[in-house]
């Protein structure tokens, strides 16, 4: 399941109509929806019936909540004759805004936003079906429609889901051909943000006709046939009280500037990161200074201005941390002075983006290394049941899961293991587009430098840090060990 581009606004959308015209001609024409700031999800009807829901993930796996989704109002189990044996149906689950106000008046479980509510409710550890009677379902795709005879466009195909029982709302889709048309259905979705029974960020374009969608084709993370005009993000003013340093996933030190705890977008905003040194220096930034903080699409806080000062280039040294970037072999292994690195180098080896392997979180992965059990990661992977039961705190129930888990991930994909490791530049959706270009990472490790400089941009980038990384010292010896353990 594709997300939509990351550059946003009129640029975006101006872009994409002259691409379309540049394709098709003038005269093309879009659909227009709002943005509904939820959570997506995929339905799956075999002859009329809900058989499958799951969330987007990672765009290639996502969480079956097939259960929890029959429960949602207005979602049909059935659908209303006469309709094809397949359908496949996208859409964002939402909170109801009204519903939503009444369930925290009474005293119901409060979220810091709209989608965190619709996000917390669906994927809570226990159902509750009051919580799920306040969510709602935004159709906005039937992705089969090439296979429904008769459906040329995304509004007919929005009209078919309709009739077979959606709740397809006819006034949230305006058809427009130029871009005065989308800044004319901007304005007004800006205008009456308030008054939607959604939480909103912003609209979407769309190209409207099907077959034109396919010439336009898709990129690897977003369809090259929509665009998003998204809100300008809300802003508010406080003060910074300290600028301290946190540890990331990949043990780098990065500066955080503590303020007054505001509201921000209905989040309570009380520290915001500075990204690196380089950024402290260029604002200029230091205690007591009144700044504006923004939301960053919607859940970022960012400080885009320091009150009085004007940004500045780059400069020297801050608060006695260097300008290089902190080496990618550091604290791979526990020690006296990388205990905080290398825990949290290993929650994010352990977490949902990393292996996931259940019920190694922060806490007990705090635990077993304090405990001498969890010294680099491959020691994760010669955890015992008895041993992590004997850890106070844990016990046999916690034993069984996590050695469970560990059984399960035991061989992973060579390029997901990859992405565990917390090498900057390489992420999930990177180690991805390596895993297109390469048959292993032996491959990779393998290439000649030229292989890797024909790469698409963000690849090769990737495939440098890879390089780099297990060309050290530190990723040497990880290597070494994974491949002694089976699990490379």
């Amino acid at each position: 399941m594709l997300s939509l581009a990351s550059t946003t606004g009129p640029e975006a959308v101006a872009t994409l109509l002259r691409k379309v015209e540049a394709a098709a001609g003038a005269g093309v024409t879009f659909l227009v929806q709002p943005k509904v700031d939820g959570l997506p999800v995929e339905l799956l009807y075999l002859a009329g019936r809900l058989v499958s829901a799951a969330t987007r993930g990672d765009g290639t796996r996502g969480e079956e909540v097939t259960p929890r989704v029959r429960k949602i109002p207005g979602i049909p189990l059935l659908l209303t004759a006469p309709f094809p044996d397949r359908v496949v149906v996208r859409g964002e689950l939402y909170a109801d805004l009204r519903l939503l106000a009444g369930a925290t008046e009474a005293g119901g479980a409060t979220y810091a936003t709209p989608r965190h509510y619709a996000a917390g409710t669906l994927m809570a550890r226990e159902s509750d079906p009051r919580s799920l009677a306040n969510l709602r379902f935004f159709p906005f795709e039937l992705v089969n429609a090439d296979e429904v005879a008769g459906v040329r466009t995304d509004r007919e195909a929005l009209l078919l889901l309709a009739a077979w029982g959606f709740p397809v709302p006819a006034e949230q889709s305006a058809v427009v051909t130029t871009v005065d048309g989308v800044r004319t259905v901007y304005r007004s979705y800006l205008a009456d943000r308030e008054r939607l029974p959604f939480a909103a960020d912003g609209i979407v374009v769309k190209v409207d006709e099907l077959q034109l969608r396919r010439t336009l084709g898709e990129g690897s993370r977003a369809p090259f046939w929509a665009a998003a005009w998204k809100f300008p993000p809300e802003t508010v003013r406080t003060v910074v009280r300290e600028i301290r340093w946190q540890v990331g996933k990949s043990g780098r030190r990065t500066p955080v500037a503590l303020v007054a705890p505001v509201l921000l977008g209905g989040i309570r905003v009380g520290r915001v990161s500075l990204q690196n040194a380089r950024e402290v220096q260029r604002l200029g930034i230091e205690a007591g200074d009144e700044v504006i903080v923004a939301l960053v699409g919607d859940v970022i806080p960012q400080i885009v201005q320091v009150m009085g000062k004007e940004p500045a280039g780059p400069g020297g040294t801050l608060f006695g941390e260097p300008h290089s970037e902190t080496a990618s072999d550091a604290c791979l292994r526990d020690s006296p002075g990388c205990r905080e690195q290398f825990l949290s180098r290993t929650t994010f080896f352990t977490s949902r983006s990393g292996l996931n392997i259940r019920g190694l979180g922060r806490g007990r992965l705090k635990l077993l290394i304090e405990a001498g059990m969890v010294t680099e990661l491959p020691s994760i992977f010669r955890l015992k049941q008895a041993e992590i039961a004997a850890v106070p705190g844990l016990g046999p129930h916690t034993a069984d899961t996590v050695t469970a888990s560990i059984r399960r991930v035991k061989r992973p994909d060579s390029f997901r293991l990859v992405a565990a490791l917390g090498i900057p530049g390489v992420g999930p959706a990177t180690a991805r587009n390596l895993a297109r270009e390469f048959t292993s990472l032996d491959e990779l490790l393998a290439a000649g430098g030229e292989q890797v400089s024909s790469l698409p941009g963000r690849s090769a980038q990737a495939a440098r840090a890879v390089r780099s990384f297990f060309g050290t010292p530190g990723g040497r010896e990880l290597l070494r060990e994974f491949r002694e353990l089976g699990v490379l």
